[in-house]
């Protein structure tokens, strides 16, 4: 069982703009400095957070309305970095995204990013919500 400070968080909610993800970025990187996370994580979760939030606020939505979507850190026994993505756009699973055809085009590669850099991905559908879990696993420092 983990002690109360064994979990650390942080969370923001954004709204579904392209020019909000930033937000997001600073957040990340704030979380790393304070918790002494590895530069390469936090820059791994920086990739895969701008893609799906790329993807979301890009294609998740059917109308030109005003949308939020959160976004909560946790840092797990400092073992495990963790972001959650929680939307109201159309139901999407990035687990069951195709391969990118590697044929030149772009289709599918930030997916594709999100898969190699992240040591999980777990979605569920909860009401009207998209919520994606990205985890990755932290390597002791040398």
């Amino acid at each position: 069982m983990n002690s109360p400070d064994a979990v650390k968080k942080a969370q923001i909610v954004i709204a579904n703009s392209i020019a909000d993800m930033a937000k997001v970025a600073d957040l990340v990187d704030r979380f790393g400095a304070e918790h002494a996370i590895p530069q390469r994580a936090v820059d791994n979760m920086n990739v895969c957070l701008d893609e799906l939030l790329n993807n979301t606020i890009s294609y998740g939505y059917s109308d030109d309305k005003a949308h939020e979507i959160a976004v909560e850190l946790s840092l797990v026994d400092r073992a495990l970095l963790i972001a959650e993505v929680r939307d109201d756009g159309v139901a999407f699973d990035p687990r069951q995204a195709a391969a990118p055809a590697f044929d030149g085009s772009v289709g599918g590669l930030g997916i594709h990013f999100v898969r190699k850099l992240m040591d999980a991905i777990d979605y569920l559908r909860v009401g009207k919500y998209n919520v994606v879990r990205i985890t990755k696993k932290l390597q002791p420092e040398a």
